[in-house]
């Protein structure tokens, strides 16, 4: 396995390109303003892209953008569920783009949201073929999304996840117990961006032997 940065030191993800299949599809939720890691992958591997983000201000600045051909955005949150409405939460500051479905969010402001219609990982899954690689910020969503999970194409071979025990109620062993579930559907082994924040963001990958420590 040879896994690099892909994208800027803030918006991007380690990622083996050797298993990123030429003309393959990415499912990119929470794209906020920096898709440096997804235009990348459009450049060097002729992936469709599938940003799925619910923020004004993320589709303001993806509308702005010239020569995004290969770039799809759906305006709805990833959740657990699909087609719902769900009220999501501003960020406190007005240069940050990051908004959660959580009031305990360290970074939203609790008087100020919108709503937003849900898409879930199954109805996308039905939507797109050979999808390789799933990324997820989703400022807190993750947890219900990933225990939400029955199977994942075996298209994919790369799952990256920023967990945010760090910033919302969740604790550490929330996430610990999330790195056990995505093993138990087949994904084994996870390699850690660089970071000060322990199992922060995480890219898991398929199969092989067991080679991170067993949480339990």
């Amino acid at each position: 396995m040879s896994f690099n940065l892909i994208g800027t030191e803030y918006g991007g993800w380690m990622l083996d390109l050797e298993l990123v299949p030429r003309d393959s599809t990415i499912i990119s939720a929470g794209v906020g303003e920096d898709i440096s890691f997804d235009l990348h992958l459009m450049k060097t591997r002729a992936c469709k892209i599938v940003g799925v983000d619910p923020t004004p201000k993320s589709h303001r600045f993806i509308e702005s953008q010239k020569d995004l051909n290969n770039f799809e955005l759906i305006k709805m949150a990833l959740h657990s569920d699909d087609g719902n409405i769900i009220k999501m939460y501003k960020n406190k500051r007005s240069d940050h783009v990051s908004e959660s479905i959580l009031l305990d969010h360290q970074s939203v402001n609790n008087f100020d949201s919108y709503f937003s219609e849900t898409i879930s990982l199954p109805d996308l899954f039905k939507k797109y073929d050979n999808i390789s690689v799933i990324k997820m910020d989703i400022e807190g969503s993750e947890y219900d999304v990933i225990q939400s999970l029955k199977n994942i194409p075996n298209t994919v071979k790369q799952f990256c996840v920023e967990f945010h025990h760090f910033c919302t109620s969740k604790t550490i062993e929330d996430t610990k117990e999330m790195i056990k579930m995505l093993a138990e559907l087949g994904f084994k082994n996870y390699v850690e961006k660089p970071s000060t924040k322990q199992l922060n963001e995480l890219t898991f990958w398929r199969g092989g032997k067991r080679l991170w420590p067993n949480y339990t």
